[in-house]
């Protein structure tokens, strides 16, 4: 039996590995999650630099508030780039120097081509200059829209220091006709970028809630101070006895992690679907599964395919956690003198005891969904059959998800618990909650009734599979059922 049942598995993983999808699939997962990390930098440091006008029709200067404001941030935004680059480019005495040299303006950037210099990063000034969002302003060839139409559409072009640019938003402060108040019209044919009217609307706001103060004998100053006034804050966790034992981004990374985990093996069961579907029809059509029959029990064959896809998935997903772990504590090591915080959410991430007992719940959940995908791949006699079968199977993995992205907050909710106790969707919930620290009895209770659905499954699919296998039974079979069931309640 065990024989058997290991040559099986042997033959389906080696059937795997020495394919060539079986690299491609191992080195590109690591591939696309460097490609995905370094995305949101990549579209950052691609932006065009983005010209705009900020005109007053009030004739109170309100433009030069609001562009102040907005250089503010701006050099806020370079300081914060700046000091990042740094941290990659130079020690930590040029680090010195160059932020040193940089805050000799404390108001503006003139400070910026010494730093850069200091860096030896000359060449990225204007980069540096424009800021994250890559905004600068131009002299306004217009003083209203229907002047300023032509160059934000493209049709006509302004003069920059990067040479002739089409104008990307216009800002034009009026006066409300009833009550005179000062509003912001932004005009702009890109919808989706609101950061430059955002800091607009941010800069009038507190100047005019200023003014407003001043007039009722409040002195700038005073004004500050009392902006300044914030309340005391700190977030513990009871649980923990130590001292000043704030809750950081660290704790999070457990329950983050998790989640990880649990899309990982909602993944997983799509991949051994794939493979055991696409065997099993071929294996139908070209008679092999016959010729396996012949020589093995039906239940140890079906252990036996289980095992072996089982230790195709295990492998890739050895590989692809030590070189996670490998570039984890290369990560630690490196972010420990950059950034101490990161350094600790990555290390807290980690923990050996929320792995363990996740991989009992995604083994279990793998071995009970593959066990299912064999039973109606040999009902199967095409592809088209296997597809028609996965659509209620899809419907139902798609329940966890959508449960585990509207819970991600409150992972304590009962409904989210009484979900984990449906064996099917208990996997993905229990695994998530794994953070939470459930009770030890709903952990046991959740686990015990996995592993019976587990044996229910594979019992009743080495029935249904020696059914399809041998042909007795198929996707149409399936079908006569439901047909006939329906016959049956219209004779009622």
């Amino acid at each position: 039996m065990f024989r058997s049942i290991f040559l099986i598995a042997r033959r389906e993983y080696l059937s795997y590995v020495a394919t060539w999808g079986f690299w491609l699939s191992l080195a590109s997962v690591p591939f696309f999650m460097v490609i995905g990390a370094s995305i949101p930098a990549l579209i950052q440091s691609s932006q065009p630099v983005r010209h705009y006008v900020v005109i007053d029709q009030t004739g109170t200067g309100l433009d030069n508030v609001v562009q102040a404001a907005l250089e503010r941030e701006r050099r806020e935004q370079t300081r914060a780039a700046l000091e990042a680059a740094s941290l990659m480019v130079a020690d930590q005495t040029r680090r010195q120097r160059a932020m040193a040299a940089f805050d000799a303006d404390p108001a503006g950037l003139d400070g910026l081509p010494e730093a850069l210099e200091i860096l030896g990063m000359e060449d990225n000034a204007a980069a540096f200059a424009a800021g994250n969002g890559r905004m600068i302003r131009v002299e306004a060839p217009a003083r209203d829209i229907e002047g300023l139409r032509p160059y934000l559409l493209g049709e006509s072009r302004v003069s920059t220091p990067e040479g002739s640019r089409s104008l990307f938003a216009a800002l034009i402060i009026s006066a409300d006709p009833q009550t005179g108040v000062p509003e912001i019209t932004y005009y702009s044919t890109n919808v989706t970028e609101q950061a430059l009217s955002g800091a607009a609307r941010r800069a009038l706001r507190e100047y005019l809630r200023d003014q407003a103060l001043q007039e009722r004998g409040l002195d700038p100053g005073e004004i500050r101070a009392l902006s300044d006034i914030e309340p005391g804050y700190r977030n513990l966790n009871p649980a923990v006895v130590e001292e000043e034992a704030e809750v950081t981004a660290a704790d999070w990374a457990p329950f983050i992690i998790a989640v990880v985990l649990a899309f990982l093996l909602w993944t997983a069961i799509f991949s051994v679907a794939n493979m055991l579907l696409t065997s099993l029809v071929e294996e139908k059509g070209g008679k092999i599964l016959e010729l396996l029959l012949a020589t093995v029990r039906v239940r140890d064959l079906l252990i036996g395919k289980l095992l072996g896809v089982a230790a195709v998935s295990l492998t890739l997903f050895a590989i692809w956690g030590f070189i996670g772990s490998l570039a984890s504590l290369v990560a630690v090591q490196f972010l420990s003198a950059m950034d101490p915080g990161i350094a600790g959410f990555i290390s807290e991430a980690f923990r050996p005891g929320l792995f363990l007992a996740a991989l009992g719940y995604f083994m279990v959940g793998y071995l009970m969904y593959g066990a299912l995908f064999l039973a109606m791949g040999s009902l199967c006699e095409t592809i088209q059959d296997a597809q028609t079968l996965m659509g209620p199977v899809i419907l139902i993995l798609m329940v966890p998800i959508m449960i585990l992205v509207f819970a991600m907050r409150s992972i304590d909710s009962v409904a989210v618990q009484i979900a984990s106790w449906v064996p099917i969707w208990t996997p993905f919930i229990m695994i998530a909650r794994l953070p939470d620290e459930p009770p030890l009895w709903e952990i046991a209770g959740t686990t015990g009734l996995m592993v019976l659905t587990m044996v229910l499954v594979i019992w009743g699919a080495s029935s249904v599979f020696q059914q399809g296998a041998l042909g007795h039974a198929n996707a149409d079979s399936v079908k006569r059922i439901f047909s006939r069931k329906k016959a049956s309640e219209s004779e009622e």
